[in-house]
């Protein structure tokens, strides 16, 4: 194929001091310097329509996505990723202007916590399996609740249904009733 060269420059070219320089024995262009480093070398802003990377990239400063990272912000000072924040606290923060019962996070597949989750609201759930779960405040259980082993209640508590117990009901304290009905009451 052949190429109808209008212009060519085959030992480096030059223009204005610091502007652009294209090094023809190491085979770089430097905009904004006389010493590219790489093929191509930006001193300075790089203002693009569209971009398209390919293979690993490296960026050494801050990611900033939307109006000043107000979309997407990766903050190299302090290693903090945020979501819906310029200024993240945390390894990962996630801000949403959704309103109170829209989903802002959501997880497909399993999520592993190895340290405290904190939560400041309510949680729903479907299931829960664990172990050593400690309620404290007002707790509810609507529908039928299943414990399999021995359950500790101290302080005040309300049944308001009916009450069955299988085994023994051992009570430390006082007992006060309204009406009993059983089978050998001592």
């Amino acid at each position: 194929m052949a190429v109808n060269k209008n212009f060519v420059v085959k030992n480096g070219l030059e223009v204005n001091e610091s502007l652009i320089l294209a090094n023809a024995s190491t085979n770089m262009v430097g905009i904004g310097t006389t010493g590219p480093s790489y093929l191509l070398d930006v001193a300075g802003g790089i203002g693009a329509t569209d971009a398209y990377v390919t293979g690993f990239t490296t960026l050494t400063k801050g990611l900033q996505v939307g109006t000043s990272g107000s979309v997407f912000y990766v903050n190299d000072s302090n290693n903090a990723v945020g979501i819906g924040t310029s200024v993240p606290t945390f390894p990962l923060e996630v801000h949403s202007s959704v309103s109170a019962g829209t989903t802002a996070l959501y997880v497909f597949g399993d999520a592993y916590l190895t340290g405290n989750l904190d939560v400041i609201g309510d949680i729903v759930y479907d299931e829960v399996t664990g172990r050593n779960i400690y309620i404290s405040g007002l707790s509810t259980f609507v529908g039928v609740s299943t414990f399999g082993s021995d359950v500790y209640i101290t302080g005040y508590s309300t049944v308001t249904q009916d009450l069955t117990v299988l085994g023994d009901l051992n009570v430390t304290g006082d007992l006060s009733y309204d009406e009993v009905t059983g089978r050998n009451i001592k």
